[in-house]
């Protein structure tokens, strides 16, 4: 007698729900497999994340604090973008990002779109969750190797079997679960990667920006910022006016371990420098992110090991020479699913 297809074994595991192993998860749907996709989070998107602010006169401000925007290079992730634009959940942004240098900031056109979500990125991660059997609140903890297959378990003391796993999480959790497991050079490979961490600010204010129309706009040279974007921009009309702030890669590291609370006032004021204003604001949080931007990646689209069932994805892989990104996270999702496929 068969089990119930809730409870069948699936044949593909996948621990991480950012957007390359949602990609990728939807494509082994479609090519017949039975995929479970687990994550640690209690929401989908991985670093495409998006903070909910409710407000005392009953507005609720959405920051996307993790990923900026979302580009489109490609066949594949412009058919993607096309469609999240029919399908509403997505809208293009902006086609001019600024750029602060020495005090002074500079605007020039380029006509590249950049793509983001009205209602918040997390609604990117939810558009290609749909259909899909996702487990969150569920941290994988260890991997066992059963026979050909693979039994993940969880930090609540559950576990799960499929004869096939893919991991789509920062490489160094990758490299934690692969410790105590040989996976040849791959896991070498793996350990060799390195990421800059970010700590990033959102501040819901109580007025927009005097004198300041662009959208967002890139630092070169800040001793402490990197980014500043007008969030409220990405939304629809009526939002609260809001900031979204990155810190650089190396005043990210120098505070890495130091408190939210100690964290924004810092990022605040040096905010305030560059904008030549005052930020009277509702609320404003810090969140880091550690594994924020990889710097040393693996020189291939994604891996897949058909002797040992295990692969792995993301932005820190290498499916285009553009740099990391949400777009190069989706690429690598796509490509490993491809493999994948190719052995059901």
């Amino acid at each position: 007698m068969s089990l119930p297809s809730e409870l069948a074994q699936p044949d593909l595991l996948i621990v991480g729900a950012g957007l390359g192993g949602l990609v990728c998860a939807r494509d082994a749907v479609g090519a017949g497999l039975r995929v479970k996709v687990l994550d640690k989070s209690k929401g989908v998107s991985g670093r495409a994340a998006t903070r909910r602010i409710p407000l005392d006169d009953g507005r609720e401000a959405r920051l996307d604090h993790g990923a900026r925007f979302f580009t489109a290079r490609h066949d594949r992730t412009r058919a993607l973008a096309e469609a999240g634009l029919r399908e509403g959940w997505l809208s293009e942004w902006t086609r001019t990002v600024s750029e602060w240098q020495g005090g002074a900031i500079h605007t020039a056109p380029d006509g590249h779109p950049r793509y983001a979500p009205a209602e918040g990125f997390s609604a990117m991660g939810r558009a290609l969750a749909r259909g899909l059997d996702v487990q969150t609140n569920t941290e994988v903890t260890s991997l066992e190797r059963r026979g050909k297959g693979w039994r993940v378990h969880t930090r609540d003391g559950a576990s799960w079997d499929a004869p096939r796993l893919i991991l789509n999480l920062p490489a160094p959790q990758v490299a934690a679960l692969l410790e105590d497991h040989e996976v040849g050079d791959a896991a070498e490979a793996v350990g060799r990667v390195r990421f800059d961490p970010c700590w990033a600010v959102g501040v819901v204010l109580e007025q927009d920006l005097i004198d300041h129309t662009w959208p967002a706009l890139k630092l070169t040279g800040h001793p402490t910022l990197d980014w500043i974007a007008r969030e409220h921009t990405k939304r629809a009309p009526g939002h609260p006016p809001a900031l979204m702030l990155h810190a650089g890669a190396e005043w990210s590291r120098a505070n890495l371990e130091r408190r939210p609370d100690e964290v924004l006032p810092e990022l605040l004021e040096a905010a305030a420098e560059v904008l030549g204003q005052r930020l009277p604001h509702l609320h404003a949080f810090a969140h880091r992110w550690r594994y924020a931007t990889p710097t040393a990646r693996v020189p291939e689209p994604c891996h897949w090991d058909e002797e040992l069932n295990i692969g792995w994805c993301g932005d820190w892989l290498t499916p285009d020479p553009h740099g990391p990104r949400v777009e190069a996270a989706l690429l690598s999702g796509w490509r490993l699913a491809a493999r994948v496929g190719a052995g059901s």
